[in-house]
């Protein structure tokens, strides 16, 4: 998982402030990376978002000394309930990413699209600045599958806007214009991996995108040996490639055995066949253990495993 020879950062836009990623002239790569954070021998950076109910054990810094190798990336998530959102729920967590690019995930659950004006916006970019002025890199994961939160029925959480796609794109826009005046803040967009050939309604336009990402989870022990493009290809075509993005996967993971969790990992990491995806440049994995609908899911591959589990993840790792 170390990274020794990091791949060439994106490029920024020869301002003061920061402006959309600019991947015309040498190819997509993704902006910030902490040098010798943890990549796979084929170039694919590794990171984690860490079970945030147990974060005095589960954390950048313990995953890091048990496994030997620092996360590329910590995820962590944040509530809007109004307009009045002020972030309190992450800000204070830039020292637990110990380095890592931070991927805030911030969650529109108590307003709708329409009250995510300029206001609003300028208080969610204010969230990326208070990890920017730290010297940390930020991509900003607005409203994160929102393609399965917004639908009618959904609970824990909701997103209130609904399937309202031009609402839900401008008020991505007004985040969007807030996050680039920062320097070193990134639109991340990241949506779920169900309705899949319904994703362009949600798609807010190249130029205020600069990370293409997917959230995905193996159902079965089927769609590990599907590999990447059995996930992830086809967003990684339809989006990344075709608007010339680097593409991340926001988050994975699996609740089977430790072998199935490693395999996982190995064919994101290291599989031969990613090289027929060519923007695709991270994954971040999901380091919970997390009661939902009644069933406790370990995804953990780090916390409380053994030697011998935790060097069957490292061995993809430089």
């Amino acid at each position: 998982m170390s990274f020794s020879s990091i791949a060439t950062f994106g490029l920024l836009a020869a301002s003061a402030l920061a402006s959309p990623l600019d991947v015309s002239a040498a190819g997509v790569s993704l902006p910030g990376l902490p040098a010798h954070c943890m990549t796979s021998y084929k170039g694919i950076a590794f990171g984690y978002l860490p079970d945030d109910e147990r974060a005095d054990k589960v954390n950048m810094a313990s995953l890091a000394a048990l496994s030997g190798k620092k996360g590329c990336f910590f995820g962590d998530y944040s509530h809007v309930k109004g307009s009045s959102y002020d972030g309190k729920d992450i800000t204070g967590k830039g020292k637990l990413a110990d380095g890592a690019v931070v991927v805030p995930s911030i969650m529109p659950d108590g307003v709708t699209w329409k009250q995510v004006d300029a206001a609003l916006a300028g208080r969610i970019a204010n969230v990326a600045k208070s990890f920017t002025s730290q010297g940390l890199t930020v991509y900003l994961r607005f409203a994160h599958e929102m393609n399965w939160y917004a639908k009618p029925g959904r609970a824990d959480p909701v997103y209130p806007g609904g399937m309202k796609y031009d609402e839900y794109k401008a008020a991505w826009v007004n985040v969007a214009k807030e996050c680039h005046k920062i320097k070193n803040c990134f639109m991340m967009w990241s949506p779920n991996g169900n309705d899949l050939d319904q994703l362009g309604n949600w798609w807010p336009g190249a130029e205020y995108v600069d990370i293409v990402s997917l959230d995905s989870y193996p159902k079965d022990r089927a769609t590990i040996d599907r590999g990447f493009g059995g996930s992830f290809g086809k967003v990684h075509d339809d989006f990344a490639k075709k608007y010339n993005k680097p593409f991340l996967i926001g988050e994975t993971a699996f609740t089977g055995s430790e072998a199935e969790k490693t395999e996982w990992i190995k064919k994101l990491t290291t599989s031969d066949d990613l090289s027929k995806y060519p923007n695709y440049k991270g994954a971040m994995w999901f380091e919970y253990n997390k009661k939902e609908n009644n069933k406790q899911n370990n995804f953990y591959v780090i916390y409380g495993h053994n030697k011998k589990e935790i060097d069957g993840v490292v061995a993809n790792f430089q």
